[in-house]
């Protein structure tokens, strides 16, 4: 009896054990959408004890991440391409022209029979939130073909390896930016162009820079997303998979939330795009560039070409077949 007491004794003084944090960037912090779900995933499994803590600096959140101050990461898959580039190739340029495209590459294509490739070392992906198709925004709204581009200033981010590709492809100047900059080298006229998604078209002002001359082009560069990624030795072998299934039931929220944030854009600043087929063999060279370099996975790139075809077998890039 007595050894039992005093064993009872021993394990009332060890600490509790520490819940695993996850650090959730989302330009509005805690009261942002894309916080809120990952919240509720941790709610919904309490068997995980998952700590939430919001960020309103990407960079900060990686870092933290990477300084193993947390078990797991919310960022952009641009900020997590050092990590694993299967997964961030999901946001290569042009390679999901529309949502739909997002939607069946996240909820079929991703799941089991991707797994594996969602995993490298000791990092793992375990879910996507769609945060926008990606426009190019300007300050003139005659900068509507690939032609146009040439000489013009475009303010490209500093941890985006595809957008120095790009620009240089289309002869333009790539000026560097972070999230914090983007809006105000834009509205202030030292760029000509910037390239976001609808979600961070109020928090940057961006109608500031469009004035009456500007415009958004309406046709998507890419597909931005928030990925989840997590140190898969911090936590049960089951996450990953059950992480997975939960977020790819909720993709059509994370589109929802974009596709709000685009009907709030004044229809005035819409622009159409002429000559879309010079954009998409744009995108090609740029996505074989970036596949040959190592910056974007060639698996991925040819599902999402199987994707794109699938929809639509008139595309020439089915015949050819370069990706």
């Amino acid at each position: 009896m007595k050894t039992a007491l005093t064993a009872l004794a021993l394990l009332a003084t060890l600490p509790a054990q520490a819940s695993s944090k996850l650090c959730v960037y989302d330009p509005a912090g805690r009261s942002g959408d894309y916080f809120a779900m990952v919240q509720s995933f941790a709610d919904e499994h309490p068997q995980y004890d998952l700590e939430v803590k919001p960020y309103t600096d990407e960079e900060l959140a990686a870092r933290d991440y990477d300084a193993k101050h947390c078990s797991g990461v919310m960022a952009t898959g641009a900020r997590l391409q050092r990590f694993n580039n299967f997964s961030s190739t999901l946001e290569a340029i042009g390679a999901l022209p529309e949502y739909r495209d997002l939607t069946a590459m996240v909820v079929y294509g991703l799941q089991d029979r991707r797994a594996e490739n969602l995993v490298k070392g000791e990092h793992e992906t375990v879910g996507f939130i769609p945060v926008g198709a990606v426009y190019l925004v300007v300050r003139d709204r005659n900068i509507n073909t690939v032609g146009e581009l040439a000489g013009k200033k475009i303010a490209t981010l500093d941890f985006d390896k595809a957008s120095p590709v790009m620009v240089d492809k289309v002869g333009a100047i790539g000026v560097p930016a972070d999230l914090g900059t983007l809006g105000p080298k834009f509205n202030n006229g030292d760029v000509d162009a910037v390239y976001v998604s609808a979600p961070a078209f109020e928090p940057f002002e961006l109608q500031k820079g469009i004035g009456s001359k500007g415009g958004v082009l309406k046709y998507p560069l890419a597909q931005a997303t928030l990925q989840l990624m997590v140190r898969s030795s911090d936590l049960p072998d089951d996450f990953g998979k059950t992480s997975r299934a939960w977020f790819a039931e909720h993709v059509d929220d994370g589109v929802a939330i974009a596709k709000k944030a685009e009907s709030g854009i004044p229809a005035s600043s819409w622009v159409t795009v002429e000559g879309t087929e010079d954009f998409d063999d744009m995108f090609i060279d740029v996505r074989v560039a970036l596949r040959n370099a190592g910056t974007y996975n060639g698996t991925l790139l040819s599902d999402m070409r199987k994707t794109r075809c699938y929809r639509d077998k008139s595309r020439p890039e089915c015949v050819e077949k370069r990706e």
